[in-house]
């Protein structure tokens, strides 16, 4: 069974940088609280204040189960950082599979 790599990739505005590590580190927190799954976070080491965030999965099903895994605080706390540190609300969502 392949495993999955789901990456949400973004850039935040400079002036927010601190704000911004102190709300996606709560994240971070509470989805492991709540999911149980280990949640990474990457900055773009050419790019400053380009951020990635990185869950992996044991499989595609794992993967098509997380949105229902998370509570509305934990989606209410990502759409809060969409909306306040994301430069102009661009997001990628990449998914990979395991070759």
């Amino acid at each position: 069974m392949a495993k999955i790599l789901f990456e949400v990739n973004y850039n935040i505005y400079p002036g927010k940088r601190e704000s911004y590590l102190k709300s996606i580190n709560e994240l971070k927190s509470y989805i492991k609280e709540v999911t149980q799954k280990d949640y990474f976070i990457y900055e773009d080491s050419k790019k400053k204040n380009n951020f990635s965030e990185v869950i992996f999965f044991e499989s595609n099903e794992e993967f098509d189960n997380f949105e229902d895994m998370q509570d509305d605080k934990i989606k209410e706390m990502m759409n809060s950082i969409i909306n306040t540190y994301v430069m102009e609300k661009k997001v990628n969502y990449i998914t990979k599979e395991e070759v």
